[in-house]
């Protein structure tokens, strides 16, 4: 038997409720709060709900002012838009002139107005808003790319405001209209300090959300995150267990052979220093986490102000920033020699991903002979080693030691590969050996591009012909 998504509402109850289905904080602020008494904007959140692009065109040309609507829990028709997965019905509202709440900014992508409402009351940003949840809900719900902008603002990953859902942001991304949002969000959240198996409303996972997706590379994203597949929810049953229950046969079947699925390894992380010295971490407890952002922040490309910063404190090495990323990561991932070279001068830890990024062959057999399992190391944002050899310059002989010690040339991260990144950073050579050995010439990838695009898409979009051409060649057609 097979499930709708109101089925499934129903069939959960009140333990698992999808955004169309659940209640909320109440109506605050000065949207219009007359669903039930005007009818006009009656018609309108019916049609945003429904999806008819054409009727909310004409609704709003006649009244543009029915775009503030909100319905009896207080979500405006902005919000119900993006619940729904209405994108192009929510660009309608936002081109009406609405004016944005902090929320609907995020949905919006509208980031001066986000500053601008972060700034002028920065308790919004831990309050829960009608939508359910945070910003970072919002951004979460939408499969935003842009999740370090909340964070840095100040919006915690895993929170869970009184008065909303329940549920953090990775969780209700599981609950996003579209499996595609809910994989950016979920690899954007849980690479970036949020918990896969934070404590939830009546105990539903993010595992057992990722199930009413029934989609399998969410399901493995889930687990290659680190999921928990033993996790009870309110109702006595495991994932497994609930799709089962959903009548998704194949996902339970999947969820029967999870011990054989890779997670991620990030265990050279903090091992092991230049000198293979065991790395001690320094306690940081009292430096402010604006001044480690600034730290991290400049380590992707000022080497100055990083110099600059460390001479007043030479613990500083070792800032995280709001996105849990380490400073030399931020440099590696930039593929910066010098600020590389600086961070592991004073003390910094040489992971397998930054050893990459640098073309040390000698760290990278070292790691890879002492532990294999170490070919699903990821280093900051979700990148496994393949993109780092994009970051380090392109290195066909660097690529050839990572294959050779059985690195996957289609590692991904949300779709997107190392075939992405040759595109974006115009690598050319190492694009067609990655093609000439058997890489994948059309993953589509959704890192930079909410709705998906593969390489030569990308290609074409920045007007990279010689790589378009690499790429026809190899078989692509799209």
């Amino acid at each position: 038997m097979q499930f709708t998504r109101r089925q499934v509402c129903a069939s959960l109850g009140a333990m698992f409720v999808l955004p169309a289905c659940q209640s909320g904080p109440k109506p605050r602020g000065n949207k219009s709060s007359l669903p039930n008494g005007d009818p006009a904007a009656m018609a309108l959140l019916a049609a945003v709900t429904s999806g008819n692009e054409s009727r909310v065109q004409t609704i709003l040309r006649d009244a543009p002012e029915l775009a503030a609507s909100v319905d009896e829990h207080g979500r405006s028709a902005l919000v119900l838009a993006y619940l729904g997965g209405h994108e192009a019905i929510g660009k309608l509202l936002i081109a009406s002139g609405m004016k944005l709440d902090v929320v609907e900014a995020v949905l919006a992508e509208d980031w001066p107005r986000f500053e601008e409402l972060a700034t002028q009351s920065p308790e919004v940003l831990a309050a829960a808003h009608p939508l359910g949840g945070t910003p970072l809900h919002a951004g979460a719900i939408m499969g935003s790319t842009s999740g370090w902008r909340m964070r840095g603002a100040g919006c915690v990953p895993d929170a869970r405001p009184e008065g909303g859902n329940g549920f953090t942001a990775a969780r209700m991304a599981m609950d996003s209209p579209h499996a595609h949002w809910a994989r950016i969000a979920l690899a954007d959240l849980c690479s970036n300090g949020a918990d896969v198996n934070a404590k939830q409303r009546n105990d539903s996972s993010v595992l057992h959300g990722a199930i009413v997706h029934r989609n399998e590379r969410l399901l493995r994203l889930a687990i290659r995150k680190g999921a928990n597949p033993a996790a009870i929810d309110g109702n006595g049953r495991t994932p497994e267990q609930l799709a089962s229950h959903l009548g998704w046969h194949r996902g339970a079947k999947m969820l029967a052979q999870h011990a054989d699925w890779p997670r991620d390894n990030r265990s050279s992380r903090f091992a092991l220093d230049a000198n293979r010295q065991p790395v001690i971490r320094p306690d940081l407890s009292d430096v402010p986490q604006k001044l480690q952002s600034q730290v991290t922040g400049n380590s992707h490309n000022n080497l100055a102000k990083v110099r600059e910063l460390v001479a007043t404190d030479k613990r500083l090495i070792f800032s995280i920033s709001t996105d849990a990323e380490l400073a030399i990561e931020a440099s590696a991932h930039l593929g910066n020699q010098d600020l590389m070279s600086f961070h592991l001068d004073h003390g910094a830890p040489l992971s397998l991903p930054t050893a990459v990024a640098r073309n040390d062959h000698d760290s990278i057999r070292f790691w890879l002979e002492r532990d294999g399992s170490l070919v699903h190391e990821r280093g900051a944002h979700d990148f496994p080693l393949m993109f780092y050899v994009v970051f380090g310059g392109g290195s066909i002989a660097t690529a050839e030691l990572l294959k050779s010690h059985g690195v996957d040339l289609d590692q991904e991260s949300v779709g997107t590969t190392a075939l992405h990144w040759c595109v974006a950073r115009r690598q050319r050579e190492l694009a067609t050996w990655l093609l000439e050995n058997g890489a994948n010439p059309e993953p589509v990838g959704y890192r930079s591009n909410r709705n998906g695009e593969t390489p030569l898409q990308a290609a074409i979009a920045r007007g990279n012909d010689p790589m378009a051409k690499v790429l026809r060649n190899s078989g692509a057609r799209t």
